[in-house]
């Protein structure tokens, strides 16, 4: 009998070897807590993941020593549950040989009898978590940036497994969607969710340029996504939805613009023939027109001599009756009424000189006959032929002529110039005005003319057209002046013929400054009068 024993003991002893041998080869240390004793045998392998140098029984101070102070208590609540109800679990660092904390899962089982106060031993493993635990950080913070990143995108995105079931999805897919709240979870299955999502799609259709697994869908609330969806290596898929409702705007508003500009330019080409064919009438209409216009200008040229030898034999006689050079006309009446012929003669030829001269300068036969001609003599000669005029208005005449070098002019045309641009300022003077003519070099090659008033002045709108034929300006002297208008359109194409320049400025209320530049020398080519005469003009500074 007591052999047997003997020869029980030592199975079970083998055994209890070979388990630990087995025990150790997996890495996994074996402890064995005595708790009435307050021993604790522990193995090689255990010892070397306790960091204590040598394995067998030891105090279990010795042992709780090596656990990190802020774990211990877990470690005494874990036996006291063991000695309690036999099982036993629990986590905690020891330091390794560089100081860093090294994870301990230990898990036991209370062995023997259990007496009235408990279990009073528990056999357990050990195994070295330490790098589990940094590889499940790594991967928790591994998935934390990768939701952080899905969530960062504007995009929707869901990830199911090939069961078809969500493994990761971020919040713009449950918005896209309009899916409520605990609808999209982890788990839930993707046929449940494409039926849900339905509700929310009015229409859908291949997106453009044929990309495969690509659709464009239109949802009831007026928004378009762009949905792909693509398989993963393992049988999965992934679904991204972008939200194309701006694009879509984009381009119907396109589209709108594209059928308004073939309107507009279908609207183009029809007014386009239309204003060809009224270009043509105008042409048409302006060939006659300078036809006719040349005509008229080529008459009035020819006409000059059977105009003017009429009025000047009227002229005569009625000059010679006015001054009763043969004798008394018998009654004071009669005298006057030559007088008056006299004077409507003279206004009646002047006119018509006017227009004639006018008519040679637009049919391209004024000639100017150019001598050597005195300014200082030609403004003095005009002034004295102007100053009863002048004086008759009540006016006061500067005249401011110093010595200039003789210029190459016409010197009957440039007289009317200045002849007419004092008898402007007399017309539009008031009584108790000024009046002043004067001259003055520029430079080596050019000469300044100017005749200044006090006059009304001419608004700056008016400015630009009264040297247009026949062109007058409306104002409180207009109905009290006689004229054709041809006074200062006859003044500019004399001067530009010179190859000069008519300036222009005036302030209502003010007054008036015509004056105009000519060469000293006659000009090398022969300048022609602009048909359309236009003035240079500006308003005078206050």
């Amino acid at each position: 009998m007591q052999r047997r024993q003997m020869g029980i003991s030592r199975a079970w002893a083998a055994s209890e070897r070979r388990f630990r041998g087995a025990v150790e080869a997996a890495h996994c240390g074996v402890w064995d807590w005595d708790i009435e004793a307050g021993q604790v045998m522990i193995s090689d392998y255990m010892a070397s993941l306790m960091g204590i140098d040598r394995s067998g029984s030891l105090p279990e101070e010795v042992f709780m020593e090596r656990i990190h102070p802020r774990y211990r208590d877990a470690v005494q609540h874990a036996l006291r549950q063991a000695q309690t109800y036999g099982s036993f679990e629990v986590s905690f660092p020891v330091p390794d040989e560089h100081g860093r904390a090294r994870w301990i899962d230990a898990r036991g089982q209370a062995r023997g009898e259990r007496g009235q106060d408990g279990f009073t031993s528990v056999l357990g493993v050990a195994l070295d978590t330490t790098e589990a635990r940094r590889a499940k950080a790594q991967a928790q913070s591994a998935e934390g940036r990768l939701r952080d990143g899905i969530e960062s995108v504007s995009d929707a995105f869901v990830l199911f497994d090939k069961s078809g079931r969500l493994i990761l999805s971020n919040q713009a897919f449950q918005d896209a969607f309009g899916f409520e709240e605990g609808v999209v979870r982890k788990g839930a299955y993707k046929q449940d969710l494409n039926r849900i999502a339905a509700l929310a799609i009015k229409s859908e259709q291949p997106a453009a340029g044929g990309r495969a697994g690509a659709r464009e869908v239109e949802l009831v609330d007026g928004r378009w996504l762009q949905l792909v969806e693509r398989f993963t290596s393992d049988g999965g898929s992934v679904v991204s939805a972008a939200d194309i409702t701006a694009i879509k705007q984009k381009e119907a508003e396109r589209q709108r613009a594209v059928e308004r500009l073939h309107a507009t330019i279908a609207e183009l080409e029809d007014r386009e023939e239309k204003l060809s064919l009224l270009a043509r009438k105008y042409e048409v209409a302006m060939t006659r027109a300078e036809a006719a216009n040349q005509a008229k200008s080529e008459f009035l040229a020819n006409m000059s001599h059977e105009l003017r030898t009429p009025l000047n034999a009227i002229n005569g006689f009625s000059e010679i009756m006015a001054g009763e050079l043969f004798g008394p006309l018998g009654h004071d009446k009669y005298k006057g009424y030559a007088a008056d012929i006299l004077k409507s003669g003279q206004h009646l030829l002047s006119l018509i000189n006017d227009i004639l001269d006018m008519a040679k300068i637009e049919a391209g036969k004024l000639t100017l006959h150019y001598e050597q001609v005195s300014l200082k003599e030609l403004v003095e000669d005009a002034t004295r032929l102007m100053r009863g005029k002048i004086e008759e208005a009540g006016l006061k005449l500067v005249v401011d002529a110093p010595e200039l070098p003789e210029i190459e002019a016409d010197h009957r045309g440039l007289k009317q110039v200045i002849l007419n641009l004092i008898s402007n300022a007399v017309k539009f003077t008031p009584e108790g005005g000024d009046i002043l003519v004067s001259l003055s070099r520029l430079d080596d090659d050019r000469v300044r003319v100017a005749v200044s008033d006090t006059g009304i002045g001419i608004a700056p709108e008016d400015l630009a057209r009264l040297a247009r034929p026949f062109e007058q300006v409306e104002g409180q002297h207009s109905k009290t002046t006689q004229g054709t208008g041809l006074g200062l359109a006859l003044t500019k194409s004399l001067i530009e013929l010179h190859g000069g320049e008519l300036v222009m400025e005036s302030e209502p209320g003010r007054g008036t400054t015509v004056s105009f530049d000519l060469p000293i020398r006659r000009p090398s080519e022969t300048t022609q009068a602009q048909p359309l005469p236009q003035v240079q003009s500006r308003a005078r500074a206050a």
